[in-house]
């Protein structure tokens, strides 16, 4: 458990899926004293009510005004929706979000004038949406990007504090690197997973993926995802994901067999396998480093 009082006594969730309802998990874990309102479809409140994840069911955005700390964690459009309401409600909560693309959500909050705002981004989740997928643990040793936006430095220190109780790892950054890196990092694995899955699948059918291995399972895993979720992602990451797909199919091996592609095999194979070392000494050094 977290040293210390709670940097927040009152949250206000919009949005009680897989990262809402594992943030909620998480800080009961963390601060059980800490009172949790939050705002969804009913039969959402009453499982998350019923596994005591929240204190109070919210029935619109008006009843989160009360709240210390928002978390927006809903889809991106459904946040870019949120943005001007919460505004509107002239709260003096900090208000956060979970979005996976920064630019337009921290442009959105700017136009709509809130005047306590920092973007952010855990780095967690599962191929699978909604409640029932969540649990405390989720953000465990994972990175938080937050995108500072139009509050203090002191209360950017406090949600730093509270990424910290969740057990996630927080990391300041801006709104253009975090869509550029999110698109090679996060958006172009799920289209490959995707594009993968889809090839494979008509190709092969049904007898030919029963005799694939744990490699294939394990690169197709987010083919799983939910396609409405990723509509607003990649609407809003356009630029940077076309880039990313781009240099992705500049590096793609040359389709004939001969000296291009044993040269390729030899560079390339080598150059992947030493990003993927510094990968694997750049996480152990992170999650060592807050032992």
């Amino acid at each position: 458990m977290p040293a210390g009082s709670a940097p927040f006594a009152r949250v206000g969730i919009a949005g009680v899926g897989l990262i809402g309802g594992s943030l909620a998990a998480a800080l009961r874990s963390a601060w059980p004293t800490v009172e949790i309102a939050a705002l969804d479809r009913p039969e959402v409140l009453a499982e998350a009510s019923a596994r005591g994840l929240i204190n109070r069911r919210a029935g619109s955005a008006d009843d989160l005004a009360d709240a210390d700390l928002i978390v927006l964690a809903t889809p991106v459009v459904e946040i870019l929706n949120l943005l001007p309401a919460i505004a509107r409600l002239r709260t003096n909560a900090l208000v956060t979000d979970v979005g996976s693309t920064k630019r337009t959500i921290c442009q959105v909050a700017r136009q709509a004038g809130l005047s306590r705002f920092v973007g952010g981004h855990p780095m967690a989740g599962a191929e699978r949406p909604g409640l029932v997928h969540g649990r405390a643990n989720l953000f465990e040793g994972q990175p938080w990007l937050l995108v500072p936006g139009s509050t203090s430095d002191d209360d950017l220190a406090r949600l730093e504090r509270f990424v910290r109780g969740t057990g996630a790892l927080p990391h300041r950054v801006d709104a253009e690197t975090h869509d550029r890196t999110m698109a090679y990092v996060s958006h172009l694995p799920q289209l490959v997973a995707v594009a993968l899955m889809h090839t494979a699948g008509r190709a092969i059918g049904d007898a030919g993926l029963r005799l694939s291995g744990r490699a294939f399972a394990e690169m197709t895993r987010l083919a799983a995802s939910p396609a409405d979720l990723w509509q607003g992602i990649l609407a809003t990451n356009a630029d940077n994901v076309a880039a990313a797909t781009a240099a992705l199919a500049a590096a793609l091996p040359p389709p004939a067999p001969g000296v291009e592609l044993a040269r390729w095999i030899g560079e390339t194979f080598q150059e992947a396998g030493k990003w993927r070392e510094r990968l694997d000494h750049a996480r152990a050094t992170e999650h060592g480093s807050d032992q």
